[in-house]
């Protein structure tokens, strides 16, 4: 926003540059990009660039690609590289998980993320992160916080009540009725949490449910949804297994992470609905490929079913584009062999291993993340009048997506328009002599 004293902020264009909309088609070269205050003003060919006002600041990108910024739609920020659930909530203190997830927070900016949507907030660090970062105690991205995880004992017909003693409350939820889970999700969004996190099935990697089992029922999914919708929040349900989707979908769920047995008619009607998808594809393609780097077995790896779940995922990515379906890109951060900061790797794996083309990825994880995290209308594209969350790159991703994952690669990060990562002052140097 404007200051109210003292020097009016200077607009900032960005001229001569490759614009990346981020809409799902090829970037357009030869383009200038205004910024007044936190908003594009406009984005225009770049021989009516307004170069010689005094209230601009040009800065010449020759042919670099603006972008929006991306938002990383299913992290864990507090998991510090582990290695199962039980190190997920005991290997290190809440102390010492706050302090990583505050620098894997700010870490996010300079890889050409400005926003996150939580994915299941260990102790409730992300409302504490939002807090912080929107005081300005911390320098990081937009945030929608998550709840702590609203787990289970098990199956409904394995619920255990002296599984819920082992684990602290303030660490993870364990709800074994529908009135324990309208109860902690009431809880949770008073907290500051703007999406709740339950599970409709179970996962390989599990103690307490495999991927086709189901864990919450579907009355327990709708007490869930219904409280947190009219407390205005979202939903988003863990669901790999079939029968644990097709509950999602009645429960009328806003988010299916995952989706790795969805058939033909889930998909139809995850469509119909509108629901977002977060695919899981690069950490089932870690853990196996890399999983023995991290001390898993062969026994254990041949113990899951995820090469099932890659080829289902496979078969289903161009489908979900085809439908129309909400793809999110970010997929269960924080784990040993899908760390923090790889992110983008996520997105070169679509386009390698899936063939979605790169345009389409990109939109992944700037339309569809913006229209998850609320602010549909406000950032994710590069246009007038959205937010000037914008990215700088040495290459255009639409082109070849490895350019995000190149070290050196994203030169400059605006948040609301001002520089949040990276150096604008080598651009305000290359301002050619007579440009006009």
């Amino acid at each position: 926003m404007p200051a109210t004293t003292g020097t009016p902020r200077k607009k900032t264009l960005l001229h001569r540059a490759t614009v990346q909309e981020g809409v799902g088609r090829a970037s357009l070269p030869n383009r200038s990009v205004l910024v007044d205050g936190e908003r594009i003003e406009a984005v225009l060919p770049e021989g009516l660039a307004p170069l010689h006002s005094p209230d601009i600041d040009v800065l010449d990108l020759d042919g670099r690609t603006v972008m929006p910024g991306m938002t990383l739609g299913h992290t864990h920020i507090a998991y510090l590289n582990v290695l199962d659930g039980r190190e997920m909530l005991f290997k290190y203190s809440v102390p010492e998980v706050t302090l990583a997830a505050a620098e894997n927070t700010t870490h996010l900016l300079g890889l050409g993320y400005t926003a996150f949507v939580g994915a299941g907030s260990v102790a409730g660090i992300d409302m504490a992160l939002r807090r912080a970062v929107d005081s300005g105690r911390l320098a990081g991205p937009r945030i929608t916080p998550c709840s702590r995880d609203l787990m289970v004992s098990g199956p409904p017909e394995r619920r255990n009540p002296e599984v819920k003693k082992r684990i602290p409350s303030d660490l993870m939820r364990l709800a074994d009725t529908p009135e324990e889970m309208a109860e902690y999700v009431a809880g949770e969004i008073a907290q500051g949490a703007e999406i709740v996190k339950v599970f409709s099935s179970g996962d390989d990697t599990f103690p307490n449910g495999r991927s086709h089992e189901l864990l919450f029922t579907a009355e327990e999914l709708k007490v869930a949804a219904e409280t947190a919708h009219r407390l205005g929040a979202k939903v988003r349900a863990h669901s790999r297994g079939l029968a644990g989707i097709r509950n999602a979908i009645a429960a009328d769920v806003d988010v299916i992470d995952h989706a790795t047995y969805a058939d033909d008619a889930a998909l139809d009607a995850i469509a119909e609905r509108g629901i977002f998808v977060v695919p899981s594809l690069y950490q089932p393609h870690m853990l196996l490929t890399t999983g023995a780097e991290h001390g898993k077995t062969s026994e254990y790896l041949e113990t899951l079913e995820f090469e099932a779940e890659i080829e289902n995922t496979l078969r289903i990515l161009p489908l979900m584009v085809e439908l129309g379906i909400p793809v999110v890109a970010g997929d269960d951060f924080g784990f040993a062999w899908t760390p923090h900061g790889s992110y983008a790797k996520e997105l070169e794996l679509y386009v390698t291993m899936a063939g979605i083309p790169a345009p389409t990825v990109l939109t992944w994880a700037t339309a569809n993340g913006a229209r998850l995290a609320g602010r549909g209308d406000e950032a994710g594209v590069v246009a007038a009048g959205r937010l000037a969350d914008l990215v700088v790159t040495d290459g255009d991703p639409a082109e070849d997506i490895s350019v995000l994952s190149r070290p050196g690669a994203i030169e400059l990060v605006l948040l609301g328009g001002a520089p949040v990562a990276g150096d604008a002052t080598p651009f305000r140097t290359r301002i050619p002599a007579g440009a006009s």
